[in-house]
């Protein structure tokens, strides 16, 4: 098993500083068993899909029409995604239990906003680690097939050489 997440795109601009790659987003939703009775499938089709565009450092010498390989550490995304959903969730319910634990009167209405509030600061939170970790989280190229086969450029994927997440 890959330690990568792995995507794959096309280069449509590029200079000697930077590269954007345009990528399709995939959705897995179509070999998925689930894929009747989850919500995931059903927010993909109503959605469509859509385009994303990545810039990326051009130390590889990339040029428009390359086809890329991107890839992100597994574990990063993982981490990355219980931050992001357990942070806000937990101010979401910490802030009005807090509050209500404190203030034993207070109305609902009271509780609501402070449960907002809480869900605002856990998003400010995520917000602030993510700048925090750096490139931890930045796509890798893992590979390229140029469009042009003359072209001398990254040709493997053998992994890139980032520190370990």
């Amino acid at each position: 098993m890959s330690d990568w997440i792995e995507e794959q795109g096309v280069v449509v601009t590029a200079d000697a500083s930077w590269a954007t790659v345009r990528m399709q987003r995939q959705s897995t939703c179509g070999s998925c068993s689930a894929r009747s009775g989850c919500g995931n499938g059903v927010l993909s089709e109503v959605l469509g899909r859509r385009v994303l565009e990545l810039r990326l450092a051009n130390v590889h010498g990339l040029r428009p029409g390359d086809r890329v390989t991107l890839g992100i550490r597994d574990r990063a995304l993982v981490s990355g995604a219980v931050v992001m959903y357990l942070l806000p969730l937990f101010g979401l319910i910490a802030a009005p239990t807090l509050l209500g634990a404190l203030l034993s009167g207070l109305s609902e209405g009271w509780l609501i906003v402070a449960g907002a509030g809480g869900f605002g600061l856990g998003l400010m939170v995520v917000r602030r680690w993510l700048r925090a970790q750096g490139p931890r989280f930045d796509p890798v190229l893992l590979g390229c097939e140029p469009a042009h086969p003359s072209s001398a450029q990254v040709a493997g994927a053998g992994g890139p050489s980032t520190p370990d997440s």
